[in-house]
């Protein structure tokens, strides 16, 4: 497991769930300003769920607010799931988004 935080990259290509995709809708974030904001995310969580998954927890800073994204990534089937997208709530987490309270 890599060390945390640090840059995501994208070993296999994207795929986004369609509950991510109405949350993008929800917070007026359109899929190609969030995709570019993918190319600067930073991963700050990961958990292993099974042997060949991964999930991580992504915070993009380059949107017009914080985001955090959850996706999970699956070594066997090659493919990176977006999960979910939603703006991490100040009460919750450190000043900077990067750390739970």
């Amino acid at each position: 497991m890599a060390a945390v935080p640090r840059r995501k990259v994208w070993e296999y290509p994207k795929w986004i769930s369609e509950h991510a995709f109405d949350k993008l809708r929800l917070i007026d974030c359109s899929f190609a300003e969030f995709d570019l904001a993918l190319e600067s995310a930073e991963v700050i969580e990961e958990t292993t769920l099974e042997s060949d998954v991964l999930k991580e927890l992504l915070l993009l800073v380059d949107w017009k607010r914080p985001l955090h994204v959850v996706v999970v990534v699956d070594s066997q089937s090659r493919e990176e799931r977006i999960v979910t997208v939603y703006e991490p709530h100040e009460d919750r987490w450190s000043s900077d988004y990067r750390e739970r309270r």
